[in-house]
């Protein structure tokens, strides 16, 4: 179970949503892509990240 997963099932979990947020829309989310693919996404924002942090590091010496 994920902490979401728990977070969804405590009662009056609901309740601690903002006021334009449920669980219906959070599930959307949280369930567009598998943990493979967060995990690849992931992966290559971090190489992006690092790789434009290098490159700053060349330039300035």
């Amino acid at each position: 179970m994920t902490p979401y997963d728990k977070r969804k099932s405590l009662p009056g979990a609901e309740t601690c949503l903002k006021p334009d947020l449920s669980f219906a829309i959070l599930d959307e989310v949280a369930y567009a892509m598998s943990a493979n693919q967060a995990a690849d996404h992931l992966q290559k924002a971090r190489r992006k990240l690092f790789h434009t942090i290098r490159e700053q590091n060349l330039k300035s010496g």
